[in-house]
């Protein structure tokens, strides 16, 4: 089943839980959408109530839950720990990995991520500036930083406009792809968790006030495909001053059933991910050498 991206961004609206189907109460109406199609629920409005309860079935069903705030960024994230019956071993085994296999897995990654942004370029440009090169100079931990190399070519030539400068404070296109890079986040983390991983034991990202190291580490290849909808837009609207709003989020949230292979199955990049997690897994016990990536269908 195609897991669910429910995006709630109207208010005032009530959400509660009857026989497994979430309510939504507004204006004297009530819809309902059953929790087992969910895999990920988006509140972006300050008006927004809910109960306990549902919160609790949300998590029981592995719902991941992105709080937004009143700009419509992401705040806050709400993830289920019990799903998986392994948890506690698998928690063990996460936490013993040592050093040298995080820094290969940690160049499986960066070679996946300018893999990405190579295919991006090509698709939107017809060229990919040397990026699939670079690709080739990540050696096991990144110790020449070729992620940052490719990053500042990347950018250069996909919007081609001198003016544009990837800056995570900006309230421009930069806004936008933070959204975007927000979902995919909440999507791997929601992976992450149910793989009896946790999210905060990072490859490469560490600080003590980021619960999501993990998430952000394996989401770095996912990121082009924000980026592709992003051009798409900035082509579409002929400047750089795109705001996030409804209109500019839906191709974002959509991107979650977005058709991805993986040994080469088809998946919704949602569940793709699920398949993702469980490979880390396989990498840390020592049953399989590299990270199965999801990768977009041509």
């Amino acid at each position: 089943m195609i897991k669910r991206t429910v995006e709630i961004s109207s208010g005032p609206i009530h959400l509660s839980i009857k026989h497994k189907q979430m309510l939504l109460k507004k204006n004297g109406e009530t819809h309902s959408i059953p929790v087992e199609d969910m895999g990920l629920l988006v509140l972006s409005n300050p008006a927004i109530s809910y109960t306990h309860q549902l919160m609790y079935e949300l998590l029981e069903n592995n719902v991941a839950v992105l709080f937004c705030n009143r700009q419509h960024m992401p705040e806050g994230l709400l993830l289920p720990f019990e799903d998986n019956q392994l948890h506690q071993a698998r928690l063990q085994i996460q936490a013993e990995v040592k050093k040298p296999l995080k820094k290969r897995l940690w160049q499986q990654v960066v070679r996946e991520k300018i893999s990405a942004q190579s295919s991006v370029l090509i698709q939107k440009h017809g060229k990919d500036d040397g990026l699939k090169l670079l690709m080739k100079k990540v050696k096991s931990g990144d110790p020449s930083n070729v992620e940052a190399r490719a990053a500042k070519k990347y950018w250069k030539t996909l919007f081609k406009d001198s003016e544009f400068k990837r800056n995570y404070k900006l309230n421009d296109i930069n806004a936008l792809l933070n959204y975007g890079y927000a979902i995919i986040r909440a999507a791997v983390a929601r992976s992450i968790t149910a793989a009896g991983l946790h999210p905060s034991l990072g490859l490469h990202h560490h600080n003590q006030y980021n619960p999501y190291c993990l998430a952000d580490d394996l989401m770095e290849p996912f990121r082009p495909l924000v980026d592709s909808v992003v051009y798409d837009q900035y082509l579409l609207n002929q400047s750089l001053e795109i705001e996030v709003s409804k209109e500019t989020k839906k191709p974002l949230l959509e991107l979650l059933t977005t058709n991805m292979i993986v040994d080469d199955m088809k998946y919704p990049l949602l569940e793709s991910l699920h398949i993702m997690a469980s490979s880390l897994v396989g990498c840390y016990t020592k049953e399989r050498q590299h990270i199965a990536f999801p990768k977009r269908m041509e």
